[in-house]
């Protein structure tokens, strides 16, 4: 493997271990429950598209299941999307994200970032909820499943190089979401 490659997949492997020791990462879902609003801001490749109301719900149902509930816009009945998060098989990191139409959405705890990367019709969708202390940072990066450009796989300098594709980032969404007072 080429060693720049190399060198960063131990990085990105290793990093967390080399630094100094963390502060204790908030639990999911625990520490992330409760009713977030804000303003979700949407970019595309000409920039800034628009912004919309935005909230976000982590509501526990049971011990292992909490709702999972987001609010596009003014009219909170007509952007309600009613999802459901239980623990999945791979460990108390791992959920699942029950659209509660036949879809179901694995997402990951990992560091402070509850993430979810899935495609569908054609674009791939990478999901954030990031817990920074009195607030969360919520966002969507989407694209084209389809590779806009394919290199390497094949040896250079004596080393075998790996195939690597690159993907198109065509669509950006993020909102900074407080906690709401009832």
């Amino acid at each position: 493997m080429h060693l720049r490659l190399r060198l960063f997949c131990l990085l990105f492997v290793f990093a967390p271990v080399l630094g100094a020791q963390p502060e204790a990462l908030p639990a999911f879902p625990d520490d992330f429950t409760g009713k977030w609003g804000g303003t979700l801001e949407i970019y595309n490749a000409k920039g800034f598209a628009q912004s919309v109301p935005m909230e976000l719900h982590i509501l526990p149902v049971n011990d292992s299941t909490y709702t999972y509930t987001i609010i596009y816009g003014k009219d909170k009945e007509a952007g309600k999307r009613d999802y459901l998060i239980t623990r999945g098989p791979d460990g108390p990191h791992h959920w699942v994200c029950d659209e509660q139409n036949t879809i179901l959405l694995d997402g990951y705890y990992l560091g402070n970032v509850y993430q979810s990367v899935f495609t569908v019709m054609g674009t791939y969708l990478v999901s954030n909820v990031e817990h920074r202390g009195d607030h969360l940072l919520y966002s969507i990066q989407s694209g084209s499943e389809k590779a806009v450009r394919t290199t390497g796989n094949q040896p250079h300098e004596g080393e075998e190089i790996p195939e690597v594709k690159s993907f198109k980032s065509a669509g950006y969404q993020r909102a900074k979401l407080k906690l709401i007072v009832d």
